[in-house]
């Protein structure tokens, strides 16, 4: 009786020292994950600190002048047509911004550089939940245009049975015009930044483009 009495006060005694050790084990793995953790977090970047720095300028610049983009086509003259712009406000209501911007377009005999310095307004009544978002604009407009026109034809001219050719009827065409107009626009645009626009120019380089584009 002794002895089983001694065993089993042997047994009493490692069963209570296992949790603590167990306890202690688990522990000492936890520190490890976390210090093994910490040193994967605090590891530097392979990208370049100037290259981080560049790319937050160029996302607050973006966020700043809600920058965006389009392109499309103008249909007197025909033209391929695609800029960009910033914009600003709202200014004195809370549906009114302004949009000044840059526009290139690119055609078989014209092409045309322009700034646009456009007002825009929000029709009332849009809500959070509205889908598209009419607005309509105004806004000068600044245009440098080229036209230019060309021929290579040339003239056979039979003297006494020889064919002789006469480049005289060669013509060739350039001019270059710097040009104020007005903008008038209409458009929609949707809560994810997509927009699509019909903008006329009276005066100047007259011209009407439709145009779909994105706001960042």
């Amino acid at each position: 009786m002794k002895l089983s009495f001694t065993s089993a006060a042997l047994l009493c005694a490692a069963a209570l020292m296992f949790p603590p050790v167990a306890s202690a084990q688990q522990t000492s793995q936890h520190a490890s994950t976390t210090l093994s953790a910490d040193n994967t977090a605090g590891q530097p970047s392979n990208v370049p600190t100037q290259v981080q720095r560049a790319e937050q300028e160029v996302e607050q610049a973006v966020e700043r002048f809600r920058i965006g983009v389009f392109g499309g086509v103008g249909l007197d003259p025909e033209l391929i047509e695609f800029g960009g712009h910033a914009t600003f406000g709202p200014i004195f209501n809370r549906n009114v911004v302004f949009r000044p911007g840059i526009e290139l377009g690119l055609g078989e005999l014209t092409t045309m550089l322009a700034i646009n310095l456009d007002v825009l307004y929000t029709l009332p009544g849009v809500t959070a939940q509205t889908r598209w978002m009419p607005y309509i604009g105004a806004g000068p407009n600044f245009g440098l245009s080229r036209r230019s026109f060309g021929t290579d034809e040339l003239d056979k001219v039979d003297t006494e049975g020889v064919v002789q050719i006469d480049d005289r009827g060669r013509f060739d065409f350039g001019d270059t015009d710097f040009n104020g107009g007005f903008n008038f626009i209409t458009g929609a645009r949707n809560q994810g930044g997509v927009f699509f626009e019909l903008r006329a120019t009276a005066w100047g380089v007259s011209n009407v483009r439709l145009l779909a584009g994105f706001n960042f």
